[in-house]
């Protein structure tokens, strides 16, 4: 399963309920989130950015990321 997220301010995303840090670096850049066997793989741009460890057990419920609005 595939979603997008928004990186925020801070380089902070969240996915399930699991807030995984992606970097300051890539603050307000969207990135692609796929869930594999008890990990999540982030990637920006094409290159992969990080790998995690899967810790909550909720389902994935937004699966596109929204704009903010000004």
């Amino acid at each position: 399963m595939r979603v997008q997220r928004r990186v925020g301010s801070r380089g902070w995303i969240a996915v399930a309920g699991q807030r995984i840090g992606v970097g300051i670096g890539h603050a307000g850049a969207t990135v692609t989130v796929e869930e594999a066997d008890g990990t999540f793989l982030i990637t920006c741009t094409g290159q992969v950015v990080a790998e995690v460890a899967r810790t909550t057990g909720k389902p994935i419920a937004r699966f596109k990321v929204r704009k903010p609005q000004h």
